[in-house]
């Protein structure tokens, strides 16, 4: 199927790559900056974006997490590691794809920290442009979160314990009421909603 602009009575043929380009024109512009705390972002071209929920503003970056999985019905890994984990290859993937909407350097790289439920830091932390939620992220943000009935169960990367108190098997999930329970890391009925930070003088819609 071909596309045209009609301009002063003459028919212009146009490429796709043309026409996305013409309605992405039209497209409601404004710095992520600038969006309230608790309001939703949209990134991405008109034929397919992502929504996001701004949880924070500091410092000339800006803290999101996205409003939909981003996958669903994943299984945690083959531990409850984060760091050896299938959501962490996920949420790798997603980095990259968000990288080619905004600009790889327009994503700042952040610590994950793996501390325990229960204290423990076997898995100390590791860095990355985008991860899951902690245990102590999804609690500060709960009444952002709240809002929004996310009515989907979701993984952590905040293990439950870890080997030395006997614990080697079990992650935080969230609830689709909001409650923070844990599962088997082997358990697929859960999904992988990313969590990011970018630089708040990037366009969003």
């Amino acid at each position: 199927m071909k596309n045209y602009l009609c301009l002063d009575g003459k028919k212009i043929e146009l490429t796709d790559k043309q026409l996305k380009e013409i309605k992405d024109s039209f497209v409601k512009k404004r710095r992520l900056g600038d969006v309230p705390v608790g309001g939703i972002v949209g990134i991405g071209s008109c034929e397919w974006s992502y929504e996001f929920i701004v949880l924070d503003h500091n410092d000339g970056e800006t803290r999101l997490l996205m409003k939909e999985l981003y996958k669903e019905d994943v299984k945690f890994g083959p531990d409850n590691n984060y760091k050896n984990s299938d959501v962490k290859k996920i949420c790798d993937e997603f980095a990259k794809e968000l990288g080619d909407l905004v600009g790889s350097d327009n994503i700042i790289s952040h610590k994950v920290d793996l501390t325990a439920l229960d204290g423990l830091r076997t898995y100390d932390a590791c860095y990355a442009k985008c991860s899951l939620m902690t245990f102590d992220m999804a609690r500060s943000y709960v009444d952002i979160l709240d809002r929004y009935k996310l009515d989907q169960y979701w993984w952590l990367c905040t293990p439950w314990s870890t080997p030395e108190h006997g614990y080697s098997s079990t992650v935080c999930i969230v609830s689709p009421s909001g409650y923070i329970d844990y599962r088997h890391f082997n358990c697929g009925n859960f999904g992988v909603r990313p969590f990011f930070i970018l630089k708040s003088d990037i366009f969003v819609s």
